[in-house]
């Protein structure tokens, strides 16, 4: 059986974690698992409240919520040996009975990853929460190629298989879901969306639309130089050469229609410019390389689960 770990990322959750973890405990009781809380150092009686309902609890080394995901997710691994590692919010916004589904279709080898496509309206979420996250994920699908529709869904499983291959991490902010999914995609993990049940949170929010819309953004340009870097560096490239040209054409117009160039800084920017740009396409052209080279190095998902089938 499949070694499962449920992460719970809190700060000062005391008004819902206990029923989380309860509620967790009944949804999962035919299957193998440990409950981890990853906590932010909270100063309420959440740890207490973890502890007496039976939960692992660690606190995450640095801050936010996605230093604390990933610190749980490290020490699931070294800890339990998870294979599988799941994860929801401890505010009562997602129904651990949905979890079963998610677990089901990674245990049965179906999919490598499953996210929650929430069930979200004015009543459960500010309504500038679903404009930003439908922005974010409208991004996530078109530049980054991860066909999800929620990609910012706090309630996903994966295969700790994931983890285990990712050597370079960026600074694991709020949106560390959107690195998750795009490693995902990039490693050749079949994806799936499972709708799941959305509710208005218990306590206080710790993040702003605009906050986590910027750490989002962030994320996405760096996945993009990551793994799509001949896209990034060739658009970048492609732009300044097109603009160079564009200078170029100007001075050559001059000398047709007078004689003679009477803008040489003109000419000099127009050099500059293009020089600029082949540069900075070859790099792409490098990056892309380094990163197909890099992507062989790790073991497809067949061989994978050759490895470790039942």
């Amino acid at each position: 059986m499949d070694k499962i770990c449920v992460i719970i990322p809190t700060l000062n959750e005391e008004k819902g974690v206990g029923k989380v973890i309860d509620d967790i405990k009944q949804s999962l009781k035919d299957y193998d698992f440990e409950i981890v809380i990853s906590d932010g150092r909270s100063n309420d009686k959440t740890v207490e409240i973890s502890k007496e309902h039976g939960a692992n609890v660690i606190f995450q080394k640095g801050i936010g919520y996605g230093d604390a995901l990933l610190s749980g997710y490290l020490f699931s691994i070294e800890k339990f040996d998870a294979d599988i590692l799941i994860n929801l919010d401890a505010d009562e916004t997602y129904e651990p009975k949905d979890m079963p589904k998610f677990l089901d279709e990674v245990i049965s080898k179906k999919s490598d990853y499953i996210v929650g496509k929430r069930k979200v309206s004015s009543k459960n979420m500010k309504v500038s929460h679903i404009i930003g996250n439908r922005i974010i994920s409208s991004l996530v699908r078109n530049l980054l190629h991860v066909k999800v529709s929620d990609t910012q869904c706090g309630l996903f499983a994966f295969r700790s298989y994931l983890i285990k291959n990712i050597q370079n991490w960026g600074t694991p902010g709020w949106a560390l879901n959107t690195e998750l999914l795009t490693k995902a995609a990039e490693y050749g993990m079949k994806i799936k969306e499972i709708e799941t049940e959305y509710h208005p949170r218990a306590g206080t929010a710790h993040n702003t639309t605009i906050a986590g819309g910027i750490a989002n953004l962030s994320v996405i340009l760096r996945m993009l130089r990551d793994s799509q870097p001949l896209l990034l560096m060739g658009s970048i490239g492609s732009f300044l050469i097109g603009l160079g040209i564009l200078f170029g054409l100007m001075l050559v117009s001059d000398y047709l229609n007078l004689g003679e160039i009477y803008r040489p800084h003109t000419a000099t920017l127009s050099g500059v410019l293009v020089i600029a740009g082949i540069q900075i396409l070859t790099l792409g052209l490098v990056a892309d390389m380094i990163k197909r080279t890099r992507l062989k190095r790790i073991a497809p998902r067949s061989n994978y689960f050759l490895k470790h089938k039942s």
